[in-house]
């Protein structure tokens, strides 16, 4: 438990203090760029602060809700949601930021698919596997998210054409005391806790979380979910 707490210390510390520097150095670069009237500088900078304040709020979400699912304090309640709803949502929210590095977001809807469970724990883990296949994938490329079930699990895919992994990497890549921070495909910094955040949701609604990846060719991000999950899962994740 010390080293989780320690490790969100640092989080706290470095990736929320670095975004808020950065977005302090920008708005000084656009206040002299409208000084000199030069629009296209300036509409450079606002695209880069825009993406910065998209990505640290993104964070700050995980950590209010990774902090909540530690003392118990996360609100969940178990219902009906409609999967292709909540994919469309999710990638309709992720656009902007995919936008600004000319990457494709497909979802072609299944059939209804609908699971017992809790629709924004749901959009969160969907949400942060978007976010970095983004993160990981050049600029022009696209990413999929398709959605399967079988006779008792929905299971959810998101692949990109992006840089891909080793297979140390994957191995390590939903550790919360492993620091797999890396840097993106433009140069965007980022802790590794969003998936780590998806791994322990994934789980506390009883399904699995996995990568499957090719240096250089791309990821595949799957996830498992019950059909009917009416359980109240323990999100007090106490640790020795």
């Amino acid at each position: 438990m010390l080293a989780t707490k320690d490790r969100l210390l640092s989080i706290i510390a470095h990736d929320l203090r670095s975004p808020f520097n950065n977005i302090t150095l920008l708005s000084d670069l656009l206040g002299d760029s409208v000084k000199r009237n030069d629009v296209g500088q300036s509409e450079e900078y606002l695209e880069l602060i825009n993406k910065t304040t998209q990505n640290t709020l993104t964070l700050l979400d995980n950590l209010l809700n990774w902090s909540k699912s530690q003392t118990g304090q996360l609100d969940f309640k178990s219902e009906k949601v409609d999967v292709n709803k909540v994919v469309s949502q999710t990638l309709e929210l992720s656009k902007a930021i995919a936008r600004t590095k000319n990457i494709e977001l497909n979802y072609v809807e299944s059939d209804t698919i609908q699971v017992c469970s809790n629709h924004k724990i749901i959009k969160t883990i969907i949400r942060n596997l978007v976010s970095n296949s983004i993160k990981f994938t050049k600029p022009g490329g696209s990413i999929n998210v398709l959605t399967t079930q079988n006779k008792t699990h929905l299971e959810v895919t998101v692949s990109d054409n992006g840089v891909g992994m080793s297979p140390d990497i994957c191995d390590k890549l939903f550790c919360v005391n492993t620091n797999m921070a890396r840097v993106g495909t433009a140069s965007e910094k980022g802790s590794g806790f969003g998936l780590v955040l998806c791994k322990e949701f994934v789980e506390k609604l009883g399904g699995e979380i996995w990568a499957e990846s090719t240096l250089d060719k791309g990821s595949d991000f799957k996830f498992t979910i019950p059909l009917n999950n009416n359980t109240k899962p323990n999100f007090n994740l106490a640790r020795n």
